[in-house]
């Protein structure tokens, strides 16, 4: 078959040189047919089984070049079986699934729904049910424009009813702000909950999440006081607040929005925000505290579109499409603890997969599971599972910054090193060295476990002429240098 990349990824092709790393157990390469670009959470089913979707693949003659979408099963050996290919008629683009407590499951598409669609009219999308032998059947059709289309992904609510958003509401400057719905699926009533007015929030996205106290909480990519986004909370009968908006400062652009973890704090993502974005906390009453910045160089992970899961060691675990210490920039899996000390579990170099866009899975199993939007054997994306237990990768030194940058020779200065994440529990020991003997440092230095940096002292001795030296921090296989002037 001949490799294709699907023309909605819109990334980078498969470098196929690049070896797998044998810490990710590669599940499945997705060829086309049976699928393609998988960009939702996989879900495990009362039966042990996983689930998923494929946003495209499938039937290629619906929305050409890229196809309508699957709906798959998979074990965890990665025996994968095609349950449902999208038509168009029934739906095109899925964007996840949901297990009702009937056993079956629920979700959206967000094109399709009558026939006949094309890139010029991609229909307004529908929400369907499937069982586990693949029999589906769809529920509703979005009534388009102001009462809504092209819904993001289901929850289903403690009374039953499925909640999502949508784009739709009252047009300004041509756009439709957005809309949170509820369905039930046993009536098929669809009542809209909220329509955004911009400055409450605009374009929701992500999937909703109902907290322990019964609203339903989600967030918006713009909009705002500062067109920054926000979190909102509304509930069943259409009680509508706003808990945070975020500004400029904070960061924006928050696509997931936010789940509540076993200490009864919210937790979330931004896309914008420093360097390359950032992981947030937030108490029920909106206080907001940054809890991870990802940094300049990307080693660490960059730009977040999904938020991490608590896992059962009480960690958080998670994925970002770019960054990583592969040249290509593929994207990470990360651990972040508590106290927002985060380390590389996987960095992807292409072969595994590239650009992790979807929430991870912790099975039964106790193993993550993931997929990939591209990469793989025929560049389509990718299934994968990781070990949590496994050791996480260690840090390279990133930068080596001194202060001053030069001194009168017998004056001393400081050396700050900086990893490209924190060090491991037994911390970093980082070999020194200078490249005169005018500058002496200690021969090594000490990174904390959970810390990225640390400061050693420099030691210079006068001289008759101007000389520079060249201090170097060496750990893990990789070094990183900073000069220092020295001066009569």
């Amino acid at each position: 078959m001949k490799t294709r990349v699907p023309a909605l990824a819109g990334l980078c092709a498969l470098v196929l040189a690049v070896p797998a790393s044998a810490s990710v157990g590669l599940l499945h390469s997705f060829a086309g047919p049976e699928g393609e670009t998988p960009a939702a959470a996989l879900v495990q089913a009362s039966d042990g089984l996983l689930y998923g979707v494929a946003a495209h693949g499938g039937d290629f003659a619906v929305l050409p070049p890229d196809g309508g979408g699957t709906i798959f099963r998979t074990d965890a050996s990665g025996h994968l079986t095609t349950l449902h290919v999208f038509t168009g008629l029934d739906g095109a683009v899925p964007t996840g699934l949901v297990q009702g407590r009937d056993g079956a499951f629920y979700g959206t598409t967000t094109y399709g729904g009558r026939p006949g669609i094309s890139s010029l009219d991609t229909g307004p999308g529908t929400i369907y049910r499937i069982d586990t032998a693949g029999n589906l059947s769809v529920l509703f059709v979005f009534p388009g424009w102001e009462r809504g289309y092209r819904p993001g992904p289901l929850m289903q609510g403690s009374d039953g009813a499925l909640y999502g958003t949508a784009v739709g509401g009252s047009s300004l400057y041509a756009r439709f702000p957005g809309i949170v719905y509820r369905f039930d699926p046993s009536t098929g009533d669809y009542r809209i909950l909220h329509t955004f007015v911009i400055s409450d929030g605009r374009d929701p996205t992500g999937k909703l999440f109902q907290a322990a106290d019964g609203f339903f909480y989600g967030t918006t990519n713009q909009g705002g006081p500062s067109n920054s986004g926000v979190v909102y909370k509304v509930d069943a009968t259409a009680t509508f607040a706003v808990v945070h908006a975020f500004d400029t400062s904070e960061g924006s652009q928050p696509k997931a929005g936010v789940f509540q973890a076993s200490d009864g704090l919210f937790y979330g993502t931004l896309e914008s925000g420093g360097y390359g974005g950032r992981i947030f906390r937030m108490d029920a009453a909106g206080n907001l505290t940054v809890l991870f910045s990802f940094g300049p160089y990307s080693t660490d992970g960059w730009r977040p579109v999904t938020n991490p899961i608590e896992a059962s060691d009480g960690f958080f675990y998670g994925t970002t499409p770019r960054g990583g210490t592969s040249s290509g920039s593929y994207g990470v899996v990360y651990r972040l603890s508590r106290s927002g000390s985060l380390s590389v579990m996987h960095s992807f170099s292409g072969p595994d997969g590239i650009a992790p866009t979807a929430p991870l899975l912790q099975a039964s199993d106790g193993l993550l599971y993931g997929s990939t939007v591209v990469g793989g054997a025929n560049g389509l994306g990718t299934l994968f599972r990781l070990d949590a237990a496994q050791p996480v990768l260690l840090p390279t030194p990133q930068s080596l910054y001194i202060d001053p940058s030069g001194v009168v020779g017998g004056s001393p200065a400081t050396g700050t090193l900086t990893l490209s994440w924190a060090a491991p529990p037994t911390g970093a020991v980082v070999s020194l060295s200078s490249s005169s003997s005018l500058a002496s440092v200690p021969p090594n230095v000490t990174v904390p476990a959970g810390l990225k940096t640390a400061s050693f002292p420099i030691a210079t001795k006068p001289t008759k002429k101007a000389r520079v030296a060249t201090v170097t921090a060496g750990y893990n296989g990789s070094q990183a240098s900073g000069t220092l002037t020295i001066t009569r």
